[in-house]
């Protein structure tokens, strides 16, 4: 149970996950000191969401962060920091974005990362001491905008280290455990591990923890963390069995759900599962997710769940020491591999519908099952590179028809196919016809480039902008990451000349040859 004074020494025994669960359910508002030997670091919250994170670490301060990420140099940091000691300087942050070395929503992504880390490691390193003031100054800067207060929750109880302060703060197996809403209404609104997935998905009605677990087949080491990380997010609640209240029916064996759970699952005829385990995983490239599970695109993500918890189960490799599946251990194996990596698409709110877009615009243009003669591929590849040649074939004629906005919409489609870098590039190249499109372009090259660091047109469209927005010290650098991939691009060779003159390029190959012989 949570202390009732916000101030009291109490708080020092709980784990942080449990005493942020408490403020986001009594709306607090003010702010957390948590002291550990590493730093002290403050979280604040309004109303009881937690809306930003401080740290008095130098590492955990946005410009050390910025030059880990290798947004910044070390020395580019100390000078924007001296330029940033007079007390009417405006913050790091917007100072960088004012000098063009960064994009307001290339910021907002890093304070956000940054202050999720600080959470994490705050949860992670343990506390001596919690301090919590009440109220807040104006003015306080969200850094978690785009973050819920329960979400957050469960990412700082995943990096709570151990299981065994989690199994302690859960309480009795007899418990009764109850799922608060719909798996589908969880899965849209949560980022969710698997473990996590597969906890809710079993939770078709109210069972004990002892239940739970032995359905759930999660060793105690996953267990327990994940059922705590969803109780103190609110997702689950847990009550004790009803003994004297005689009007309440506690599930018994004879009221559990009649479909199959767990260990329990309904096998198959021994011949008829090893067909079925032999037809999957000779077709697992040619059919798509739906099919593979067997389920339709229209089921619900509770239904895409149960198909996939039956499907892991039911050829789970431990079974290759029965008699019908023994010579099939690696295709079982490869089945529960690719139907993961299905449930984890299908079961994404994001993925899910931009796969569903992927199958329908493969039917519409006709190249859903297109055959081939070549060898060792699979119809679901030969397919979805037909339709990439395709749309880049469409892509050309608009550009030229002057039809910009559809191009750049089926080209979208393109990249989300096909993530090369050339194709990102062009997308780039196409966005950038539009200034207010400039940040997004930015973020495809720079998906680009670290897709393949030595694609040279990468770097040279990246010199490209810059030199459209006169920022020469970064279109310097853009340059200098194209000689590097290729030291003898004429053309690149050319531009850098232009910017810093022959001497300076002449040294710069001059370092590049010298760590390319030092590097062999």
């Amino acid at each position: 149970m949570a202390p009732a004074d916000p101030s009291s020494d109490q708080w020092n025994e709980l784990p942080l996950p449990g005493i942020i669960s408490h403020f986001n359910i009594s709306k607090k508002t003010g702010k957390l000191t948590i002291d550990s030997t590493a730093a002290s670091r403050d979280l604040l919250f309004v109303d009881g969401e937690l809306r930003a994170t401080r740290s008095n670490s130098e590492r955990e301060k946005l410009g050390s962060w910025l030059v880990s990420q290798k947004i910044l140099s070390e020395a580019r940091k100390q000078g924007a920091l001296l330029i940033q000691e007079g007390s009417d300087a405006p913050p790091l942050g917007h100072m960088l974005v004012a000098r063009g070395v960064i994009s307001t929503e290339d910021l907002e992504h890093h304070l956000e990362r940054l202050a999720v880390t600080i959470l994490e490691r705050a949860t992670a390193e343990g506390h001596h001491r919690c301090i919590f003031e009440e109220g807040l100054p104006d003015g306080q800067l969200d850094t978690l905008p785009n973050l819920s207060t329960p979400q957050l929750i469960l990412i700082a109880s995943r990096a709570l280290p151990g299981k065994d302060c989690q199994r302690q703060a859960l309480g009795g197996l007899e418990q009764l455990v109850t799922r608060n809403g719909p798996l589908d209404a969880i899965v849209q609104a949560f980022s969710l591990t698997v473990p996590e997935s597969v906890f809710l998905g079993k939770l078709h009605r109210s069972q004990t923890l002892a239940r739970l677990k032995e359905i759930s087949a999660l060793g105690d080491d996953v267990f327990y963390p994940t059922a705590y990380s969803l109780k103190v997010a609110g997702l689950i609640s847990f009550s004790s069995r009803p003994q004297r209240q005689a009007s309440v029916q506690v599930p018994t064996q004879a009221t559990l759900p009649s479909k199959p759970e767990g260990p329990g699952f309904t096998k198959l005829r021994p011949d008829t599962e090893r067909s079925e385990a032999l037809r999957l995983s000779a077709n697992l490239k040619s059919m798509n997710h739906y099919d593979f599970l067997g389920i339709k695109p229209q089921d619900s993500y509770q239904e895409i769940f149960d198909a996939w918890d039956t499907l892991r189960q039911r050829f789970d490799p431990s079974r290759s020491t029965e008699d019908h599946l023994s010579d099939l251990e690696s295709q079982l194996r490869s089945i529960c591999e690719h139907a993961k990596e299905a449930y984890g698409v299908l079961s994404s709110p994001v993925d899910r519908p931009r796969y569903d877009r992927m199958l329908r615009t493969a039917v519409e243009t006709g190249h859903a099952n297109r055959s081939s003669t070549v060898p060792g591929t699979s119809t679901a590849l030969r397919a979805r590179e037909s339709l990439v040649r395709e749309n880049l074939r469409q892509i050309d004629r608009l550009v030229r028809t002057g039809d910009m906005f559809t191009a750049i919409r089926l080209l979208e489609q393109v990249c989300d196919l096909d993530p090369q870098p050339a194709h990102l590039v062009k997308l780039a190249k196409l966005m950038l016809v539009n200034p207010k499109w400039a940040s997004r372009a930015l973020e495809k090259l720079r998906r680009a480039v670290e897709i393949d660091p030595t694609f040279v047109d990468g770097w040279l469209t990246v010199a490209e902008y810059w030199r459209s927005q006169k920022n020469k010290e970064r279109e310097r650098k853009a340059l200098e990451q194209a000689l590097a991939a290729f030291p003898g691009h004429a053309e690149t060779a050319t531009l850098y000349r232009a910017l810093v003159g022959g001497q300076e390029l002449s040294r710069f190959l001059d370092r590049v040859q010298k760590s390319t012989r030092s590097g062999s």
